[in-house]
């Protein structure tokens, strides 16, 4: 019965599988520097194409961050031009409008005004 209770609890049991991969990537990583500084090659030529490649990825993240820099600021300058296009159309509907509403209130006013001289004349 033991015995059953025993294997019973190890197969359920479940191990943590994130700290193998860790170590995985770890070892990988360690692997890899120790590859390039033990490598054939003078230690002066290695650090010599570390740094340049280093300062290659920083010339290429500086170009890619001025490239996203000028597409924000193109796209920032037609989202201007739209805001501003839009804002013209929004400000010629209400003149219209606004016209419109003044034509209707005048003809009201007048039609007013007429059926009350027509009312003074009859009285």
């Amino acid at each position: 019965m033991k015995l059953k209770k025993l294997l019973s609890a190890c197969s359920s049991y479940k191990a943590d599988s994130t700290m193998p991969v860790v170590a995985l990537l770890a070892g990988l990583a360690v692997g890899a520097v120790v590859g390039i500084l033990f490598a054939p090659q003078s230690g002066e030529n290695t650090r010599g194409k570390i740094a340049d490649k280093a300062g290659d990825l920083a010339e290429t993240f500086k170009d890619k961050v001025q490239r996203v820099k000028n597409k924000l600021h193109a796209e920032g300058n037609d989202a201007a031009q739209n805001t501003d296009k839009i804002l013209n159309e929004v400000k010629k509907k209400a003149a219209n409008k606004l016209h419109k509403a003044k034509e209707e209130v005048k003809s009201k006013i007048k039609g007013a005004a007429d059926e009350a001289n027509d009312a003074l004349q009859d009285a």
